[in-house]
């Protein structure tokens, strides 16, 4: 039963990625996993293919975009109020400083392996996935 509901559910992520040849990857491994990917190539697509598409479960996102930084465009999502989580990936030093202080986001600094980004999704897109990220903040 669980597998068919996971089969059924909405598995739509976007990608927003300035790199034609990383959103390409993202966008043909995670296909191959059953996941709808929507791609943007820069922070104000991104937030256009957001508002268009609601039932999206997961953000992928590079700071280093023109236009906006993704530390401006995560200030603007969280100003939605959305719950959709973001994994920010970045070669960036600061990546986990941009991602503390809110339960949103998830850090993942290049390079990583594919398999890293899956099971980092997976975590998110379960369920009870605050539960999963939050537990120290609750016990401790």
């Amino acid at each position: 039963m669980q597998v068919e509901a996971n089969r059924t559910r909405n598995n739509k992520i976007l990608a927003i990625e300035d790199d034609p040849e990383v959103l390409a990857l993202y966008k043909t491994y995670l296909q191959k996993r059953g996941y709808e990917v929507l791609s943007a190539v820069g922070a104000v697509e991104g937030m256009s293919l957001l508002q268009m598409h609601p039932d999206t479960r997961l953000i992928l996102l590079d700071l280093n975009l023109p236009g906006m930084s993704g530390e401006e465009w995560i200030a603007w999502y969280l100003q939605q109020g959305r719950q959709t989580p973001v994994v920010v990936a970045s070669g960036k030093g600061d990546i986990l400083t941009i991602t503390k202080g809110n339960n949103m986001t998830a850090a993942l600094t290049k390079p990583f392996h594919m398999e890293e980004l899956q099971e980092l999704i997976e975590v998110l897109l379960a369920d009870d996935w605050h539960e999963q990220v939050s537990v120290d903040k609750k016990t401790h």
